[in-house]
């Protein structure tokens, strides 16, 4: 667990649905069935909160917000930041994807033999949550310390400690190291000069302004769940696209009937709002690389008093562990489950049951970014791979949990351009 959370999976945890078990005092209940999962999600949600492991963790970096927030707090901020994801606003953005995807194209043209996609990658997606977030920074936002920072801090979080693993009551402080908190500090501040200078500027219509506009949210409300998207946001589809690329890498049929459909899309729609439509095979890539690389493999809920998971009568203070991957490799729902195929997401193939298919979570604590997410995805990978050929370079990445699901030691790509 301590070296690498997705490893303490068995076997049967891709062929059974539930296996519970007793483990310092408290019983685990790891779960890979839809039914099983949507009991915790979504059915009887009201007794299933974050663990205190997960909160101990994450207040540490991004406070009081809407990741670690609870009853009328998370209601509160989670109706504050509706409006900011809003399908018109979402698709306003499309403009600051495509741009992100060429971006990775001169990178990935200039390089001179394989190369590292996850800086560039990273670069590319942060540079999409700053255009949502801090349209206008003004000349002092110094980019380069906030991507720093943001690394140091994913990394701290991303850490399982020894400690992490008994149950500690979350309101005990996980303590940063001082490398950690010195970015942290960073962060907040470069969020909280955001703030005053929309104070002096004035709201308008960015993420960051209609959080501010909502009476409910005092400022650090604002900074902290501004920090959770800067943090949590740009990275998963970072990740995401990485997993992709890699995928198509290893698939050139795949990658080959990819490109013809980015290029016809990006030939007949400027608009690359307009453009998502024209891409439906794009989005089933991106669909089938989040079904074998859940950007959160795991998440844990502990129960704040008696439950059912499925037929099982659950207990006050049992754990339920929702094991995101491998319910999208179990062999009762998928054939061949770790084989990459796209065509398993196309319309007549989709899965009927929702709850098999859960890249965001599920319930009202899904993830509210999942549009913006996966539309930036579909957008940058058409544009790259409409120009560039991805080749593969050898590497066999290793998927880690840090928090998120990533190659363990990065991801090394060749790329050609395309006749």
């Amino acid at each position: 667990m301590r070296r690498n959370p997705v490893e303490s999976l068995a076997h049967v945890n891709f062929e059974l649905t539930r296996i519970s078990g007793p483990f310092l005092g408290v019983t685990i209940h790891t779960l890979s069935g839809p039914e099983e999962i949507r009991a915790v999600m979504l059915d009887d949600v009201e007794a299933w909160r974050k663990s205190p492991v997960t909160q101990r963790i994450l207040r540490s970096a991004l406070g009081d917000a809407i990741l670690t927030a609870h009853g009328d707090s998370w209601k509160r901020q989670r109706k504050a930041m509706t409006p900011a994801f809003l399908k018109s606003r979402i698709l306003a953005l499309s403009g600051a994807m495509d741009r992100a995807g060429q971006g990775l194209v001169e990178t990935f043209s200039n390089a001179t033999g394989p190369l590292d996609v996850s800086g560039p990658l990273n670069v590319a997606t942060l540079s999409v949550i700053e255009a949502a977030l801090f349209p206008d920074p003004g000349p002092d936002f110094d980019r380069a310390a906030v991507r720093a920072a943001i690394d140091v801090v994913i990394g701290s979080i991303g850490e399982v400690r020894f400690s992490d693993l008994f149950p500690l009551p979350e309101w005990v402080a996980r303590p940063m190291g001082p490398k950690a908190f010195a970015a942290m500090t960073t962060l907040r501040r470069a969020v909280e000069v955001q703030i005053a200078r929309r104070r002096e500027l004035g709201l308008e219509e960015d993420m960051t302004s209609l959080l501010m506009a909502d009476t409910s949210m005092t400022d650090r409300d604002v900074r902290d769940n501004l920090l959770s998207l800067v943090v949590a946001g740009h990275e998963t589809t970072a990740i995401t696209l990485a997993w992709a690329l890699y995928l198509l890498s290893k698939y050139p049929s795949v990658q080959a009937r990819l490109a013809e459909e980015a290029r016809a899309a990006i030939a007949s729609e400027a608009d690359p709002a307009a453009r998502l439509t024209c891409l439906p095979y794009t989005r089933q890539v991106v669909e089938e690389t989040l079904r074998l690389y859940p950007p959160a493999p795991m998440l844990s809920r502990r129960a704040i008093r008696p439950s059912r998971i499925a037929e099982r009568e659950t207990g006050k203070g049992d754990l339920a562990i929702a094991a995101f991957y491998a319910l999208h490799r179990h062999h009762r729902y998928w054939d061949n489950p770790d084989g990459f195929d796209p065509d398993r997401f196309a319309p007549d193939r989709r899965p009927a049951d929702p709850w098999v298919f859960r890249p965001f979570g599920g319930g009202p604590r899904a993830c509210i970014g999942n549009a913006f997410a996966l539309n930036e995805a579909i957008l940058v990978l058409a544009r790259v791979v409409s120009e560039l050929e991805v080749r593969d370079a050898g590497d066999v990445p290793e998927p880690v949990m840090t928090i998120t699901l990533r190659p363990r030691d990065g991801l090394r790509l060749e790329f050609a351009k395309r006749d």
